[in-house]
């Protein structure tokens, strides 16, 4: 036989001819199957086994063949053939993981509310196992779809890329020296480069589809966009946020401590007398402790909504200087606002009954201002110091203003000087004998108010003086900085109060991190402070107040015969100094007073309502509430002009399909790479027409090679393989004349071969082959060799 591949000598022809066909179980020549004329059920038979095989069911087509009796025994294929129908048969395996990949990235992006529960939640697991499996297919059939044209343009390719179709879920196949050896090959770049990105890229699909899958296939338990309006309150916001109170807006009644919640400073002082009480009782009184633990808030009530007084004390740590570490800051939302918000939130409850949204089935829904909203934050320290008698000619200090930038102060008056654990600054326009002239009874804690100058004390937004009880000439006083502004924060209410257990307002304020200078010298480290009061940055608009505002802080009490300021202090924490119960007592009065301004305005507007045919009523119109394609609220445009517009979103908590945060984003990015190669490789089908099913299984490649001549470039490989240059080696699948030079067969050919050979001796479109490609001599030890090999040895020697 002469030898197509080389120019090896070539074996006589007479000791070919003496090999005798022989079986390695019997002696007996085994005649070739015949081969069936091809009928019209067989050709749809051929269809059907191209979409059985793409879809993994050969044993289906083995059953069905049995059924209809057709010959079990193997018979010639084509190799590959041009037909368009068969193509797109083959390429049906992409219709299924694509279409469901397009629909996991479509709903995620447009978003889709399901509801508070989802049913078989946890099946959507194995769905997305599933879809996985599918689609390291569908990219195994990619893959292999390209080696074949390569191979069957008679071009070579690396033996490490012949197997890859079969490695893409192993990710250790990209350090491998199968895949390296492929960059390593002495073969036309360009093709190089190919197969290398698209082996490499299939490996990485194939380790990625699958998470990626899971995420977008399994909804997210999260809050989701649910409608928003703009709303109005006939307020500006000079009168909502005032930069300075002088008490002319307060009625002359608010002098005493209102019984019911009213616009006056003063009202629902009791709230802190509360908040003291609930610091005493934390411990049982035998379980004796130096520590205070304090509540986080205590309630507020507005005219339409419950609100929270937070207060924090101990602010500051102990390397933070020169800050009182006892000093204490307090916050609650806007009254105003709050009443707003929480009547908005009860109009789209009941908007909920006239909808057809899905939005009814929620574990929760919340109306939240995220813009444009603020709130008082207060800082208040004070320090101790005694008064000997009206002679005492001590110049008066007051601590440095709380969270204010040691650049903001003017140092020639700091002081360490004075009777005040902390750093003050000397203020001359008070004297102690002005101080203990202060009315009121001197058996009851009394307070002073003092309008601090902005040049002296920036940041500061009034100070006081309370002076303690007395028994005899010496009068012991509290000389306090308060420093208060307005903050911006959000504020989110919950609509569901049967979902959530409570319609309290919550506040969130930007991340403070964000308003600190990193690289500055005096930076104050704050221990789980409610918001970061770092003067010049927060609160952003400083408030100033004067004395006649200050002074309905503390109101009188007529049913206890006394003052607020008295009776907060005569409640005063347990195991503690009075300078504590102060700093708390004071910070919380005026964020309970600042958060009172602008108590009487109301929300505005005509709201946009629809027939509701149940209830045989107009109420809010939830389909367009919801839509979010206009405001809910119609105001007149001229008398609106200075109100305080507000923007409030609505979100429902439940199970949704939504592209929110970053892992979404990356996994629909990798599902629509998968997409994109697998809408390629349908359209080569589309256009082509050229289809194959062949050596996609090992049993498949075991079969060709076992089938074809061996060669000495594989000399030492039979108990494994250990350097790249056996996968460097380029590899053929050529065609082959059996030695009745009439039938042909396929064989793989290792090492160079002469291009033009190469070209003659390709695979050509549907030709059949599969004849017996050699005769087969029957060793000593049972196994078979070849005439090729005969040739192979004959060279060597």
């Amino acid at each position: 036989m002469e030898n197509q591949w080389d120019d090896k000598p070539q074996v006589e022809e007479e000791e070919i001819n003496s090999i005798q066909w022989t079986s390695s179980w019997s002696s007996v020549e085994k005649p070739l199957p015949s081969v069936p004329k091809t009928t019209r059920v067989q050709k749809c038979l051929a269809y059907v086994r191209v979409v059985f095989r793409t879809l993994g069911l050969n044993l289906l087509v083995y059953v069905l063949q049995h059924f209809l009796s057709f010959g079990l025994d193997e018979i010639p294929k084509k190799a590959f053939q041009r037909d368009r129908l068969m193509a797109l048969l083959r390429a049906t395996i992409h219709i299924l993981p694509f279409t469901i990949a397009m629909g996991e990235v479509i709903i995620n992006w447009r978003g889709y509310y399901i509801g508070a529960n989802v049913n078989g939640l946890s099946l959507l697991q194995f769905a997305a196992k599933l879809h996985e499996m599918a689609m390291q297919s569908s990219l195994a059939v990619i893959v292999f779809g390209y080696v074949r044209h390569v191979i069957f343009s008679g071009n070579a390719l690396p033996i490490g890329a012949l197997l890859s179709g079969l490695q893409l879920t192993q990710v250790s196949y990209l350090w491998s020296m199968e895949l390296w050896g492929i960059a390593s090959a002495k073969i036309p770049w360009r093709r190089k480069v190919a197969v290398m990105t698209l082996v490499i890229l299939a490996v990485l699909l194939a380790s990625t589809v699958g998470p990626s899958s899971a995420i977008l296939l399994i909804p997210n338990l999260n809050y989701w966009p649910a409608g928003s309006t703009d709303i109005w309150m006939n307020v500006t916001a000079q009168d909502l946020w005032p930069s300075r109170l002088d008490g002319s807006n307060v009625p002359a009644y608010c002098s005493q401590a209102p019984s019911i919640t009213n616009g006056c400073p003063s009202s629902e002082w009791e709230s802190i007398s509360d908040y003291l009480a609930l610091a005493n009782s934390k411990f049982p009184p035998q379980l004796s402790t130096p520590f205070m633990v304090s509540p986080y808030s205590v309630p507020l009530t507005g005219q339409g909504s419950l609100r929270q007084l937070v207060i924090q004390h101990h602010i500051y740590d102990n390397e933070t200087a020169p800050f009182d570490q006892e000093a204490a800051q307090a916050t609650t939302q806007q009254s105003a606002v709050a009443d707003a918000l929480s009547a908005t939130s009860a109009l789209w409850d009941i908007a909920l009954q006239n909808s057809n949204s899905p939005y009814y089935d929620q574990r929760d829904a919340v109306q939240s201002i995220v813009a444009n909203n603020f709130q008082p934050y207060t800082l208040v320290s004070c320090g101790a110091d005694v008064i000997q008698d009206h002679t005492d000619d001590r110049p008066v200090a007051f601590p440095i203003p709380p969270g204010s930038s040691p650049e903001m102060l003017s140092h020639a008056n700091v002081t360490t000087d004075s009777a005040l654990p902390m750093f003050a600054i000397e203020y001359s326009g008070l004297t102690r004998s002005e101080i203990l002239d202060t009315p009121g009874a001197k058996s009851e804690y009394r307070v002073k108010w003092v309008g601090l100058p902005e040049t002296l004390f920036n940041g500061t937004s009034i100070g006081a003086v309370i002076l303690q009880p007395r028994m005899n000439e010496t009068q012991g006083i509290l000389l306090c900085n308060l420093a208060a502004g307005w903050g911006s924060s959000s504020m989110n209410m919950s609509s569901s109060p049967a979902a959530s257990g409570t319609d309290f307002p919550s506040s969130s304020l930007y991340d403070p991190n964000s308003l600190l200078p990193q690289s500055s010298d005096y930076s104050r480290r704050i221990a789980d402070a409610v918001v970061t009061f770092e003067l010049p940055l927060f609160p952003q608009r400083k408030i100033s107040i004067s004395e006649a505002w200050a002074k309905y802080l503390d109101a009188s009490i007529p049913s206890l015969n006394t003052t607020v300021i008295n009776a907060l202090m005569g409640g005063k924490l347990n195991r503690q100094d009075d300078t504590t119960s102060a700093n708390i007592i004071l910070a919380g009065l005026l964020a309970n007073g600042l958060a009172r301004t602008g108590f009487d305005s109301r929300l505005q507007g005509k709201l946009r309502t629809a027939f509701h045919l149940k209830l045989n009523a107009s109420i809010p119109d939830g389909d367009f509430w919801f839509s979010g394609k206009g405001d809910m609220f119609k105001v007149d445009a001229a008398a609106s002009e200075d109100w305080v517009k507000l923007r409030v979103d609505s979100s429902v908590e439940g199970y949704a399909f939504s592209m929110e945060g970053f892992a979404p984003k990356l996994t629909a990015a990798v599902l629509l790479i998968y997409c994109a190669l697998t809408m390629a490789h349908l359209c080569y089908a589309a256009f082509s027409g050229v289809s194959s099913t062949s050596w996609d299984s090992i049993a498949e490649l075991i079969a060709l090679s076992v089938n074809s001549s061996s060669t000495t470039q594989l000399r030492n490989t039979c108990a494994g393989i250990t350097q790249m240059c056996v996968f460097r080696t380029p590899i053929r699948i050529l065609t082959s004349k059996d030695f009745n030079d009439e039938d042909d067969h396929l064989e793989l050919v290792f090492g160079d071969v002469d291009e033009s050979m190469a070209r003659r001796c390709r695979i050509q479109e549907n030709h059949e082959y599969g004849t017996m490609p050699r005769q087969v001599q029957k060793s000593s030890y049972g196994s078979h060799r070849t005439a090729r090999s005969r040739v192979d040895e004959a060279a060597d020697h």
